[in-house]
């Protein structure tokens, strides 16, 4: 196969671009993947901490949660709602997400 040719050349481009084009959307489509997994982390980080806290065993838990949930660096804010509901806002690598829950009284 001589490469000089016009019809060598269209497979090499056609190889070179087609591999180089699936390489770009897979590694797109890897980073959405691991924004929309750390924001669902996150988010089920803040319910269940919220939980934590209305039951009263934040305190208890809150680590175990971090490891469970891989967001060692996660900061945690207590936000003010009704007194009847405990709010907490989480933040992590630049995403937030807020927990809420009932109160048990």
């Amino acid at each position: 196969m001589k490469f000089s040719d016009s019809q060598g050349s269209a497979i090499v481009e056609f190889i070179v671009f087609v591999l180089f084009g699936q390489l770009l959307v897979f590694a797109g489509s890897l980073q959405i993947a691991e924004n929309i997994d750390q924001k669902v982390r996150l988010e089920l980080f803040a319910s269940q901490l919220a939980r934590a806290e209305a039951v009263g065993k934040a305190e208890l838990l809150i680590e175990e949660l971090r490891n469970d949930y891989r967001l060692p660096d996660a900061a945690v804010v207590p936000e003010d709602c009704p007194r009847r509901l405990v709010c907490l806002r989480v933040t992590s690598n630049g995403a937030e997400a807020i927990g809420m829950s009932v109160k048990n009284v």
